[in-house]
């Protein structure tokens, strides 16, 4: 019996549960056990080897800083210092620089030595003598006598002296004479200015002026 409008239960037209052309479950062309088709193993496994890679990274950074440090810490060997033996010099002693080559290098004195006169002339290996002859007011007269001890020739041989203050020397003979102050001194003569070995000159004289008789002190010669 037809009903107004309606279409009856199995009518033509529709298509009951089960009719061919409907896809059946799991026939659709999926993998059931992923999503839209993705690998579900693939997440894992990068995740994975993301972690190895972190460790790897971690463990190489800290082996080359471990070395750095180590490189670093070590101590450096340096050449040990070279010691150079000093000699001491005795009490009183002197020792000569360069200057005994023909350098620049002064000699060196010790200080517990007592200082030289500031009027003084080292000796050069000989013997002088001076001796007052006469004197009279305002004036005097001296003799001089030299001898070479040096065992060479002396070459320009000289004789120096302290005069009292205010006293000179004006004329000499067997022997040039100058002046500085209170030193005078006799030169050798420009024509004889050799003294031999163990040869003497004597009879060397000399007159000055003075207001009392002088006395000669601090004789050397060379």
């Amino acid at each position: 019996m037809a009903g107004s409008g309606g279409r009856p239960c199995g009518a033509p037209g529709e298509e009951p549960p089960g009719t061919p052309g409907a896809d059946p479950p799991g026939e659709s062309g999926a993998d059931p056990h992923s999503e839209s088709g993705a690998d579900p193993h693939g997440a894992p496994r990068r995740k994975t080897a993301a972690v190895l890679g972190s460790v790897l990274l971690g463990a190489a950074v800290a082996l080359v800083a471990a070395a750095c440090v180590g490189g670093a810490d070590a101590p450096r060997h340096t050449s040990a210092p070279r010691h150079t033996s000093a000699h001491r010099l005795p009490s009183g002693s002197a020792t000569a620089g360069p200057s005994a080559q023909g350098g620049g290098g002064p000699a060196v004195r010790d200080a517990s030595a007592p200082p030289p006169s500031p009027h003084a002339v080292p000796a050069a290996g000989c013997t002088a003598t001076l001796a007052l002859v006469e004197s009279w007011p305002g004036g005097y007269r001296g003799t001089a006598t030299i001898s070479n001890t040096t065992g060479r020739p002396m070459n320009d041989w000289y004789i120096q002296w302290l005069l009292p203050q205010g006293a000179t020397i004006t004329q000499a003979w067997k022997g040039t004479h100058m002046q500085s102050g209170p030193i005078a001194m006799i030169h050798a003569p420009a024509d004889d200015p050799v003294l031999a070995p163990g040869a003497t000159v004597s009879g060397i004289g000399f007159v000055g002026a003075a207001a009392t008789p002088p006395a000669f002190t601090e004789i050397t010669c060379g």
